[in-house]
C-alpha cells in the first residue's frame, strides 16, 4: 500500500490544492492511503469521506522547523508514510530546509531547487522575466510607508499591492495603498511588492518540471469566472503557442523540479502575454485536468516511486470547469477528537 501525506486540505471560498490533488491520487492509484496534514480543524477536506484515511494536526512553519519536524515525526511513528506533498506556498520554504532530513527518515517529496524557489519570488520577478524574455508588468517592492509612496507615484494608479506569499488588492487611491500596506505587513511581513496594473484576461499555467528543464504535465487554462478575491472559480482549456512558449521558456531557465502555477494576464490593446507570479505548487483547480486524462499530481508519485515521469499528452481543449459549492454534514464529536487530541482516523481503514 502506498501512503502519501498531503497538506491543505480546506475546500471553502478560497479553496487550498490538497483536496484536488488527492482526488487526482485517488484516480489513479487504487490501493492508496492518505493521511491529511492540516493547520485547523475547519479545514472541510477534512470531513469528506473520500479524502484522507487519518488526519494530523501539524504546527505552522512560523513555530520553528524543530516543531515541524518533531510532529512529523510524532506522526509517522502512528502513521507511517512514504511520500509528502506540501500544497501550500508558504511550507515550501520549510520543506526545502527539511528535505535532506525528511529523506534521511524516508519521506520523499518532489520540490524545486532552492535556487529557483529564489528566482521565481515576486521581488525579483522582473529579473527572471528578463532572462527568459518574457514580459512583466513593472513592479517594486518595498519594505516601509515613504518606499511605498514613492514607488505608486512612480507607477501610477491603479496598482496591485501584493504580499510576498499570499494576497493581492487592486488600489486606486493613497488611502486604500497604506490600508492594504500594513494589512499584508503585519500577516507575511516583506517585501511588499507594487505592480502596475494590466487591463486585460487572466490565464493560468499549470505544470510539473522534471528538473532537468522538461515539462511533463502542461495544461493552459483562461479564466472564466473570477472571485472578488481574485480567484479563478471556474476556466476554459486552450492553446496558444504564444503562452506556451512563454512557460516552457520559465520552466526550462528555472530547471524547475515538481508542480508549479504561472499566472499570466493578456493585454487587451496589444495581446501581449504578461506573467504576473509564479507558485511553487499545484492550484486549487489540479484535479480538472485530471478528470480528461491529464493526471500531474500521479507523476509526482511516479516519479517518487519509480525516479520517471512519462510526459502526458498534452491538455485536450474543448472542456471546462466550473467550481460548485457543497455543504457537509459533520459530527461535533469528530471535530473534538481531532481538537481535543490533534489526530483523528476518519476511515475505517485504519485502525484508530
Amino acid at each position: 500500500m502506498i501512503t502519501v501525506a498531503v497538506t491543505g486540505l480546506h475546500a471553502g471560498e478560497n479553496p487550498q490544492p490538497g483536496v484536488g490533488v488527492v482526488r487526482s491520487l485517488r484516480r489513479r492509484f487504487a490501493d492508496l492511503r492518505i493521511v491529511g496534514l492540516v493547520y485547523d480543524v475547519l479545514e472541510s477536506g477534512i470531513y469528506r469521506d473520500d479524502i484522507a484515511d487519518v488526519v494530523y494536526n501539524i504546527p505552522y512553519p512560523s513555530t520553528g522547523l524543530e516543531a515541524v519536524l518533531g510532529r512529523l515525526d510524532y506522526i509517522r511513528a502512528r502513521t507511517p508514510f512514504d511520500i509528502l506533498i506540501p500544497t501550500l506556498d508558504a511550507e515550501i520554504p520549510a520543506m526545502l530546509k527539511l528535505q535532506h532530513v525528511l529523506a534521511a527518515r524516508g519521506v520523499r517529496m518532489l520540490l524545486p531547487s532552492p535556487e529557483a524557489m529564489a528566482a521565481r519570488q515576486k521581488s525579483e520577478l522582473p529579473a527572471l522575466a528578463t532572462a527568459c524574455g518574457v514580459p512583466t508588468p513593472k513592479s517594486r517592492k518595498v519594505l516601509d510607508v515613504p518606499g511605498a509612496l514613492a514607488a505608486a507615484e512612480e507607477l501610477g494608479y491603479p496598482l496591485f499591492v501584493k504580499g510576498p506569499y499570499y494576497e493581492a488588492y487592486k488600489v486606486e487611491t493613497v488611502p486604500a495603498l497604506l490600508e492594504h500596506f500594513y494589512a499584508l505587513m503585519g500577516r507575511w511581513g516583506g517585501p511588499i511588492i507594487l505592480q502596475e496594473a494590466i487591463v486585460g484576461q487572466e490565464f493560468n499555467v499549470m505544470a510539473v518540471g522534471d528538473g532537468d528543464g522538461n515539462a511533463a504535465g502542461f495544461c493552459t487554462i483562461r479564466k472564466m469566472i473570477v472571485s472578488s478575491q481574485g480567484k479563478g472559480y471556474g476556466g476554459i482549456v486552450m492553446r496558444d503557442p504564444a503562452l506556451t512558449d512563454a512557460g516552457l521558456a520559465l520552466i526550462r531557465h528555472l530547471k524547475w523540479r515538481g508542480p508549479c502555477e504561472l499566472e499570466f494576464i493578456q493585454d487587451e490593446g496589444s495581446g501581449t502575454y504578461y506573467l504576473l507570479e509564479i507558485n511553487p505548487r499545484f492550484p486549487a483547480w489540479v484535479d480538472f485536468p485530471s478528470t480528461i486524462g491529464h493526471n500531474m499530481p500521479a507523476l509526482i508519485l511516479d516519479a517518487l516511486l519509480d525516479g520517471r515521469m512519462t510526459p502526458l499528452a498534452p491538455c485536450e481543449p474543448g472542456y471546462f470547469y466550473i467550481r460548485h459549492t457543497e455543504d457537509l454534514t459533520c459530527r461535533v464529536t469528530d471535530m473534538g477528537q481531532l481538537t481535543t487530541f490533534g489526530e483523528w482516523a476518519c476511515r475505517a481503514t485504519v485502525p484508530a
